[in-house]
């Protein structure tokens, strides 16, 4: 199982059991503006078995203590929001291994034969406990953990992380456990599975401590690390010359192997009228020259399938439009037939940022933040789809990019690795 103690839904924390715990343990004030009730829940609960993990707080950049008022359940106008304690995951079912489907129909002499293998969803079931110090603040608790899930009901699902391993007493650093699982809906939501009660002088009031099951499906069906980034400065920038070109709309590229025009404006050569051999491509035309840049992926992430997905953001520094291509191969490999995930940026306009996001498998302008569909401008030289990008990390990889000379843009690469 997972480490059980902190999850977030969009960024969105619903789970951490350092913060439960915290809020029942009766705090003193330290000043006259500090009030005990929002300091904690003054629950006495006794909890018998506590596997916490004592660096959360500092691995999330929370500054202690602990506070109700900072708690993301926490509505001024609503009392009974002070008296909820938390969410605190039990179990968790679902986030260890790909689901794989594969149907083996029986032959009819002997044994079987086995059919395409694909990556299934995968189903994640979550039993929690849901603590409060009155039965008032435990269905507050409810409604507001049943409302956060909902959010995962909404277009093409939320975003689900957690850590995959309990980050305390191993030498693994915590950042590399981070796990995040896209895609993610909620297909049944949080019911109430068993009742209790904390005692004391609050008995005969109703259960204050729910026990609530609900379950959710990963439609992407693998996790992924974090995120890292690299600004592409280029390690080598060359032109070369040429004097036939591929048209951008040539439907057969691949009976001239020539490169793409790049740019419409540039004046081709004079060709002397005599008898020569003309590529059979009816959208060659005549190029001046194209500009080839290189660059090494540096210290990519390596996981235990050593394998990572890359995304790819472009940014035309320019005020005309951009039209680039960029392909990957092994380092120093310039056969053709190495070349590898090849993607054509065409009429990016100028100051604008498109992203091929290898996770999600759909790419996107990126305008200040907020994703925007992208028509036409994200493909690949021959017309085919794009697709997304997939590395073994034991490998050296170049990044191979072909554009007009003096073309001004920008890339940013954001290698993750992906559990298997």
């Amino acid at each position: 199982m997972t480490f059980r103690g902190w999850f977030t839904i969009d960024g969105q924390e619903f789970a951490n059991s350092s913060r439960l715990l915290a809020h029942l343990a009766p705090v003193v004030p330290t000043n006259d503006t500090d009030i005990a009730p929002v300091m904690d829940c003054a629950c006495d609960i006794r909890i018998p078995y506590d596997d916490t993990w004592p660096d959360l707080p500092a691995e999330l950049n929370h500054e202690l203590p602990y506070r109700l008022d900072e708690a993301p359940w926490y509505n001024a106008a609503v009392p009974e929001s002070a008296e909820f304690a938390g969410v605190w995951v039990m179990e968790v079912d679902g986030l260890d291994t790909v689901p794989i489907e594969r149907q083996i129909s029986e032959a009819v002499c002997f044994g079987g034969v086995a059919g395409p293998s694909r990556d299934a969803s995968r189903t994640v079931t979550f039993s929690a406990l849901l603590v409060a110090c009155s039965n008032a603040g435990a269905r507050y608790g409810l409604t507001w953990l049943a409302c956060l899930l909902r959010n995962a009901t909404r277009g093409g699902g939320a975003d689900l992380q957690f850590f995959k391993a309990h980050p305390s007493g191993s030498a693994a650093d915590p950042a590399s456990l981070l796990r995040t699982a896209t895609g993610v809906v909620l297909t049944s939501s949080p019911k109430i599975v068993e009742l209790a009660g904390k005692g004391g002088g609050a008995r005969h009031r109703q259960a204050s401590m729910f026990r609530v099951e609900w379950e959710m499906v990963c439609t992407n069906p693998y996790l992924y690390g974090q995120q890292n980034m690299q600004t592409v400065v280029w390690d080598e920038i060359s032109e070369e010359s040429i004097t036939w070109a591929h048209a951008p709309d040539c439907t057969d590229t691949g009976s001239c192997d020539l490169p793409t025009v790049y740019n419409a404006e540039c004046v081709p050569p004079t060709v002397e009228l005599r008898a020569a051999d003309i590529p059979v491509c009816g959208g060659c035309l005549p190029l001046c020259s194209i500009e080839r840049r290189v660059w090494t992926l540096q210290a990519a992430t390596v996981s235990a399938c050593e394998e990572a997905v890359v995304n790819i953001r472009v940014t035309n520094n320019g005020e005309d439009p951009l039209t680039v291509n960029f392909y990957w191969r092994p380092c120093g490999d310039e056969d053709q037939c190495s070349r590898v995930y090849p993607m054509s940026v065409s009429g990016l306009p100028g100051g604008m940022t498109v992203v091929a996001d290898s996770i999600t498998g759909r790419p996107y302008i990126d305008q200040q933040g907020t994703r925007q569909r992208q028509v036409g401008i994200v493909g690949t030289p021959d017309g085919a789809p794009w697709r997304p990008t997939l590395l073994d990390t034991m490998m050296c990889w170049e990044l191979v990019a072909e554009a007009a000379p003096g073309a001004d843009y920008s890339v940013v690469i954001d290698v993750r690795e992906r559990d298997a």
